[in-house]
């Protein structure tokens, strides 16, 4: 349970949508149902023809805004949605993947406690098309600045930065010009992280925060797509080469990468910048 004597800040969720009403529903009830104290949920609709506006209608009592209007795609909408959220700290969240409960008060209480985190990222998990679990994270390879910055978390070296479940201080993101480039289609997060690293270290909280859903429409399922927009050749003999190389980085980097963790002894939560914590108070 969180602490009374939390002070929550304010979290700003933007979810970009465009004729996702199958699985919508689900994501808004997956951030509404959190009960976090201090939030502001910005719905951001590309004119769905599909039934979305009588979805979002149904929940809009409880968004700050929401539009359903013709947009010029993923970017611009996450832009204007941006534009408008008043909250200390900023993520989105596509309409097709979920927040997985409790998620919203460890951020909002793990960045109360310690001010010095600014981005913080959670451990990776998959939900089929239904919305069932499929996949676990376990602990990750270490989030490092200079292998962010120089773009090796792209999937096939270091593995992801998974955008669900990441979250930013407003500081951060006007810092690095507060918008998201509006030339990319594939890889709006991978440069967003880029230009991150550039600021801050990513820290990563030992729990799962949020799922990506499979399901046969998204854009992500388009890799080679993606990694001709990023510019990222990799031979197949490599790519083979760099399972196990990942392997043994995830052994090796885990204890000593930024990160929050739960002690079981002491009941607490505690951050390290290395290979020593600190005592957290919840």
């Amino acid at each position: 349970m969180p602490s009374p004597k939390t002070t929550f800040p304010r979290i700003s969720i933007i979810i970009p949508s465009y004729n996702q009403a199958e699985y919508l529903e689900a994501t808004l009830c997956s951030v509404l149902d959190q009960g976090y104290p201090n939030l502001e949920v910005i719905l951001m609709d590309g004119g769905s023809k599909d039934g979305s506006q009588e979805i979002i209608e149904r929940y809009a009592s409880h968004l700050a805004y929401w539009q359903s209007q013709p947009d010029e795609g993923q970017a611009a909408a996450l832009n204007a949605g941006f534009a408008r959220a008043t909250g200390e700290v900023l993520t989105w969240l596509n309409s097709d993947d979920v927040l997985l409960p409790g998620a919203l008060p460890l951020i909002g209480e793990t960045l109360a406690r310690f001010p010095e985190i600014v981005w913080l990222t959670g451990l990776p998990a998959n939900i089929d098309a239904s919305g069932r679990l499929a996949e676990i994270g376990l602990p990750t390879t270490g989030r490092f600045r200079p292998f962010i910055q120089r773009g090796w978390y792209h999937g096939r070296a270091l593995g992801f930065i998974r955008q669900e479940g990441t979250f930013w201080r407003r500081n951060l993101w006007e810092r690095v010009g507060a918008r998201l480039d509006p030339w990319r289609y594939f890889s709006l997060d991978y440069d967003l992280w880029r230009r991150f690293a550039a600021h801050a270290d990513l820290v990563t909280v030992a729990s799962i925060l949020a799922a990506y859903r499979y399901q046969p429409k998204q854009k992500t399922a388009e890799l080679d797509r993606y990694y001709k927009e990023i510019g990222v050749r990799l031979p197949d003999r490599i790519r083979l080469l760099a399972l196990p190389a990942r392997a043994l980085f995830t052994i090796v980097s885990w204890p000593f990468a930024p990160r929050v963790i739960y002690n079981r002894a002491s009941a607490q939560w505690r951050f390290s910048a290395g290979p020593f914590f600190r005592e957290g108070v919840f």
